[in-house]
């Protein structure tokens, strides 16, 4: 088992990178059977040809010798070349009943048989052995060279001549090293294209993968609904059944975000019809009752608030632009404050978008800067920027503020500093908590004109530009 883990933690943990080790391994194992495969068969013939040619001076020898009525003295042979050069290692011998034969080329040395190259052709195989073909054997020139031997018994005038034939080793290692040298640098040059040529196929064949994620980013983002256009047959039911995840989570969402709203539908009529009547009654105790009940219509908006703002989970396929909103938002706050005659600027790029569903950030900029007006003496400023992947947006007025052991109490639900001030207490606690079901936050301050200063983060939407 740890063996097995070892072996996992080493191997790429990329689709590419698998695919990619395992061709490469591939290559190498084919290259390396390659290279063997034709070393041995250019080995092979290589020593075919030069067998060819010491059996032929081996048969050249024994003819000279069969033309012969007796064993002669001496034995006067012209030596083809190479045979006639001398202390070449290409040398001939023949030895039968004491005499002994030699090319001139081993200018009066002998050849040493050294024994069999082959283990199952060992040096015990003797005249009355039915083979009689050449065999081959290692050997030493006479000045210890090393040789390739080929040695043949044959029978004349019933005694048994021993004929040998030798070529230097190094006819037998040199033209494969030269035949092998371009043939292995060629064998490297194809193994560096086949893996380039596997990269670029893997680069080709995974790039739907690539372009599937950026549908899935984009219908995250909002700018699309569904993963489209043209995929690979293998791909073909991923995307379906994704596209299908996709539209039962949208379709699922839109059905909680209904039932919300048809339950405060259902909650906010009742209460509306007796807090009109109770606002209308001149009876003793009844303003107390539309007091009440408006409360609870605050309290149920807060809790439907939260309920559809949890249903989005985070709202992050979604994404809205800031600065019109703001702008709308203060359009209006200033026809209602008009006599108060306020100055409100605004500092918002028109890249920052939020991944928060449009309603939501009406409500958190409208209980925001309704509080805003409400407090300042002459200036609002509104400022926003992008930082750490959240849109910070900054509301500033110049009114008395709130004292920094009080900003924690405002944050509660139905809490009021100023009861002569109109309100219900439930703004920054609503807007508070819709951010952080968005992943944001909120953060009240001191603003630099000694008023208040809300900081709001929410997440950036990744359909944002410029960001």
């Amino acid at each position: 088992m740890k063996l097995a883990g070892r072996i996992r933690s080493l191997a790429p943990q990329s689709i590419a990178g698998r695919l990619a080790f395992g061709s490469a391994i591939l290559v190498i194992l084919a290259l390396i059977v390659t290279g063997i495969s034709t070393g041995f068969v250019l080995s092979r013939f290589i020593r075919g040809q030069i067998d060819q040619r010491l059996d032929t001076q081996i048969g050249a020898v024994a003819a000279a010798l069969s033309a012969q009525s007796t064993l002669p003295q001496g034995l006067s042979l012209g030596d083809a070349p190479p045979f006639d050069r001398p202390n070449d290692g290409w040398y001939w011998m023949a030895t039968a009943d004491g005499h002994r034969y030699r090319s001139k080329s081993l200018e009066g040395g002998d050849i040493v048989n050294q024994g069999s190259e082959r283990w199952w052709d060992a040096w015990h195989r003797g005249p009355s052995d039915d083979d009689a073909r050449p065999r081959p054997f290692k050997g030493a020139g006479p000045r210890g060279e090393p040789l390739y031997l080929r040695t043949q018994i044959v029978p004349m005038d019933g005694v048994w001549v021993t004929i040998t034939a030798s070529a230097p080793a190094h006819a037998l290692v040199k033209p494969l090293r030269d035949a092998m040298v371009p043939i292995v640098l060629s064998m490297l040059a194809l193994g560096l294209l086949l893996g380039g040529a596997t990269v670029l196929q893997l680069r080709l064949g995974l790039r739907p993968l690539a372009r599937m994620t950026k549908d899935l980013e984009n219908v995250r983002a909002g700018r699309t609904e569904s993963i489209g256009g043209y995929q690979p047959r293998e791909l073909r039911g991923l995307v379906s059944e994704l596209n299908s995840l996709i539209a039962q989570n949208a379709e699922g969402i839109k059905r909680a975000r209904g039932h919300v709203s048809n339950l405060g539908h259902a909650l906010n009529t009742p209460l509306a019809a007796l807090a009109l009547s109770f606002s209308s009654s001149d009876k003793s105790g009844d303003r107390d009752r539309f007091a009440l009940v408006s409360e609870m219509q605050e309290r149920i908006r807060h809790h439907l608030g939260r309920a559809r703002a949890a249903a989005l989970h985070g709202a992050s396929h979604v994404s809205t632009s800031v600065g019109p909103h703001v702008q709308d938002i203060k359009d209006v706050l200033l026809k209602v404050h008009a006599d108060r005659r306020l100055v409100v600027t605004t500092d918002i790029p028109e890249t920052l978008a939020v991944a928060c569903e449009l309603q939501d950030l009406d409500e958190m900029l409208g209980n925001i800067l309704d509080n805003a007006f409400k407090w300042a003496r002459s200036a609002i400023a509104v400022t926003g920027r992008f930082q750490d992947q959240h849109v910070v947006l900054e509301i500033e007025d110049d009114g008395p503020g709130i004292a920094s052991e009080k900003l924690d109490e405002v944050m509660k639900a139905g809490r009021r500093l100023d009861e002569t001030i109109p309100g219900n207490g439930f703004g920054l606690s609503i807007t508070r908590e819709l951010a952080e079901l968005y992943g944001g936050y909120l953060i009240l301050g001191r603003s630099r004109s000694g008023g208040l200063k809300a900081t709001v983060g929410l997440p950036a939407s990744v359909a944002g530009v410029g960001l």
